[in-house]
Order: C-alpha cells, then sequence, then structure tokens
C-alpha cells in the first residue's frame, strides 16, 4: 500500500536535517515545524480573490539582527510589523496578496511559548528568484534559518540558503532532485547534440581556435543550453496548465504540428553571448598590456570596451526574452517542439505515434540506476503516455513533461528503455555549506 505523506512527515524530515547542519541560529523544535507547516499546507488550499495562495515564508529570528546602515543598496532588509501577527491560514492568505514571492518574503518566528507570529516582511528577494532561476549570476545574501514557498495546491518547497531540504507535493515527500543536466544519458544526449564543429565556432568569434579552445567553446554553449532548458521548464511550471516540450532532429517524423513557426532567437543569444564574451576577453588582454607598460590606455579602446560592456548585457537580455517567448508557446494544448539548439519548429504539436513500450524505468539517480523502478506506462494520463511512444521510436529524441502540480520529468530512450526521471533539479540549486558532506541518501 502506497505511503501518503503529511506536513508532520515534512517536518519531521527537516527537524532531522535541522539537527545535522551547522547553522548558527537556535534550531525549532520538531512541534515548531509542524506548526509551521500544518498552517502552511493548510493555507495552500484556499483562494483569494479566486486566485491560489503563492507566498515565502522565512523562518527568521528579527531579534539578533545587525545594523542595517552598512548594507549594500540592493540587499534584503526587515521591517516589522506593529503589533506582530497571529501565525494564522486566515493571516497568511490575506498577506499573501502583499507579499509576491519575487519581491518580498513573511518573516515568520517564535516567541517564548513557541508560539509563532508573522513579525514583518523582509524585501529584495527578488534577486534571491531571480538567482534561482538563472536570471542573475551573482549569489545575493539571504537571511532566515529555511524558507518555505507554498508554490501550489499542496505542494511546500523547504530551502535551506539555495539548497532544497524536500518538498511536499500535496501527498509525496520529495527528497531528491536528480541533477540530469549534469550527469547521466540527458546531459549526454544535450552536450553532444549541442556541440558545434571547429569551423562554425572560428566563423563566430572571428579567430582560428586549438581543438582545446574549441572544446572550452562548447562547454560554455552547453552550460547556456541546459540553462535555457531549466529556465523554460521553470516558465512552464508557473503558468499551472502543464506542458510539455520535445528535444528532437526530426520534427516531421510521427508530429502533427497545428502552428508551425520558425524560431531561433535562442540559439543567436546565445552565439551572441560566446562572441561578447570572446571579445571582452581579448580587450582586457590589450588593456592589461597597456598596463603592464605603464602606457595610457587609448580613448578609442575604452570606448570600444564600453560598448563591448553594454553588448554582453544586450546579449543576456535578449536570451531571457527568448526564453520567455519560447516558454509562453506552452500555453497552447500540446508539444513545443525544439531542435538540440533550442530553435522552435513548431507548438501546439501532437503525437500521431501511439504504441506505448512495454514499460518505463523511473530512475532515482540522474544516471541510470540498478535500482530503476518499473512500472506500467498506463498509469499515466495523455501527455505523458504520449512522450513515452515518442521516445521509444525516436532513441535521438528528449522529453520534458510539466504536471498541472508543478512536477517536471524527463522521458529519453536509452538502449531501447524509455527511462524518466522525476523532480529532476531545474532551480540553480547548490549545496549549503551549513549541510554536512554525505552520499546521497535513498528513498
Amino acid at each position: 500500500m502506497a505511503k501518503h505523506f503529511t506536513p508532520g512527515d515534512l517536518a519531521t524530515f527537516v527537524y532531522v536535517e535541522l539537527q545535522r547542519s551547522k547553522i548558527k541560529e537556535e534550531k525549532p523544535t520538531e512541534a515548531i515545524l509542524k506548526e509551521l507547516f500544518n498552517t502552511l499546507y493548510y493555507a495552500s488550499l484556499q483562494t483569494e480573490e479566486g486566485q491560489f495562495i503563492k507566498v515565502t515564508v522565512t523562518l527568521f529570528d528579527h531579534s539578533n539582527i545587525e545594523s542595517t546602515e552598512s548594507l549594500q543598496y540592493d540587499q534584503w532588509n526587515f521591517f516589522a510589523f506593529e503589533p506582530k501577527i497571529e501565525f494564522t491560514i486566515k493571516n497568511l492568505v490575506k498577506l499573501s496578496k502583499a507579499a509576491d514571492p519575487w519581491s518580498s518574503s513573511l518573516s515568520v518566528y517564535y516567541d517564548e511559548n513557541n508560539k509563532l507570529f508573522i513579525y514583518g516582511m523582509i524585501d529584495q528577494t527578488f534577486h534571491y528568484q531571480s538567482y534561482l532561476n538563472y536570471e542573475e549570476d551573482e549569489k545575493p545574501m539571504y537571511p532566515g534559518i529555511i524558507q518555505t514557498m507554498i508554490n501550489g495546491i499542496g505542494i511546500l518547497n523547504v530551502m535551506l540558503d539555495y539548497h532544497p531540504i524536500a518538498t511536499l507535493n500535496q501527498n509525496s515527500l520529495v527528497k531528491l532532485y536528480p541533477n540530469v543536466f549534469e550527469y547521466g544519458p540527458v546531459s549526454d544526449f544535450i552536450r553532444k547534440k549541442s556541440t558545434y564543429s571547429k569551423s562554425f565556432i572560428e566563423k563566430k568569434v572571428g579567430h582560428q581556435l586549438s581543438i582545446d579552445d574549441t572544446a572550452v567553446y562548447n562547454e560554455i554553449i552547453f552550460e547556456y543550453v541546459i540553462q535555457s532548458i531549466s529556465r523554460i521548464l521553470l516558465r512552464i511550471k508557473t503558468y499551472h496548465h502543464g506542458g510539455a516540450i520535445l528535444i528532437t532532429r526530426n520534427p516531421n517524423d510521427d508530429l502533427i504540428t497545428k502552428y508551425e513557426l520558425k524560431y531561433n532567437r535562442i540559439e543567436s543569444a546565445v552565439l551572441h553571448i560566446l562572441n561578447s564574451v570572446t571579445d571582452n576577453d581579448l580587450l582586457l588582454d590589450e588593456i592589461e598590456a597597456y598596463k603592464r607598460k605603464e602606457k595610457d590606455i587609448p580613448s578609442v579602446l575604452h570606448e570600444e570596451f564600453n560598448q563591448n560592456e553594454m553588448d554582453i548585457e544586450d546579449s543576456y537580455n535578449e536570451l531571457i526574452g527568448a526564453v520567455r517567448f519560447v516558454s509562453s508557446l506552452s500555453c497552447v494544448d500540446g508539444l513545443v517542439v525544439l531542435s538540440p539548439h533550442l530553435n522552435v519548429n513548431g507548438f501546439g504539436a501532437v503525437i500521431s505515434e501511439k504504441t506505448l513500450p512495454p514499460y518505463v524505468y523511473l530512475n532515482r539517480s540522474s544516471k541510470i540506476s540498478v535500482n530503476k523502478v518499473k512500472i506500467d506506462p498506463k498509469h499515466f494520463g495523455t501527455r505523458h503516455q504520449s512522450m513515452f511512444s515518442y521516445c521509444y521510436k525516436h532513441p535521438e529524441s528528449l522529453g520534458f513533461v510539466v504536471s498541472q502540480d508543478g512536477e517536471i520529468r524527463a522521458i529519453k530512450n536509452v538502449g531501447g528503455e524509455v527511462m524518466m526521471w522525476e523532480n529532476i533539479k531545474v532551480y540553480q540549486f547548490e549545496r549549503s555549506s551549513k549541510m554536512p558532506k554525505m552520499p546521497p541518501r535513498k528513498n
């Protein structure tokens, strides 16, 4: 019989993880965590003005906050409610309208009687969310012991810094997030298919390259491709209607595409970034050469360097806009069909192939696991079954399906067997220095 997990199970797991952690703050009791997660869970089932609740709560001891006089201009700050507000479902639902997770967080802590209150709000969380979503490179400071996000009906994500501790997804408890973009068959497929020839890159950067230089450039391209896929999936997740993307070289095979559209802006943006970053390195080398010789840097070189800095920013912004454009195509029923370099071939596509594989194999690790679980594909809905059928017939393809509840799965044919990875890592998660190093947990 399948086990159904509750907010209490989430609290027990997070309590154990915090006991292992190196955080300097006072660690909350399991009872406090149960109250915290139970209240958030039942708040997530409510609506306010016809909209579902989305809010982030930071468990934060505001009494130990240091002086804010020396803060950077864009760093977070704490602003107190006067008086403090009781931590209830009703108050959470009301305040969620004023606390957009992209801009702010509710600051919650317990008093001497271990009773939770909403003591205030934390601003400038835009930079934290932008970092998680690959829209900022610089990691911002963030306060508190843990952050808990309501990301859907019955969905709670618990974070320590930039490290996910666990996710309660309605009645399942997620403890592992396979990093399929860095290791295993999914990563290998994207790396192989997104690689450009030496001559192509030389033409783009405008000078000859060694084999090693070509490998470095292709590694940079690979990083931007997997970031772009992650960002597309994250954007689809925010729409709360589900969606799917299919990466294939053969957009005409077993696909009926309602809206044929050729859109290559993601690939163009990545190559613009590559080119402008390369120019930046060359210009910096020239500037350093003048400095070493203690000569004045020519004004023309200054102007060229400043213009190139603007080109870099423009190309990053181009990629952000292109990713959002492609993500929005998923709002139409059907697949978004992409090439390995993420050029759109069409959207609203339907898979005509109906032959299901005999089994689908669920992997807990990003690599092919010896403990993979064999599942009947008919246990899944139409969107998943169609992707299973396509990948089964077309091994040189890769599918991603986003469920309405926000769960993201990767699907790939590996050696004739259709593999699936659940709850894949798409945010820019990093292991917190506050958590001890240890081998991956077993479910």
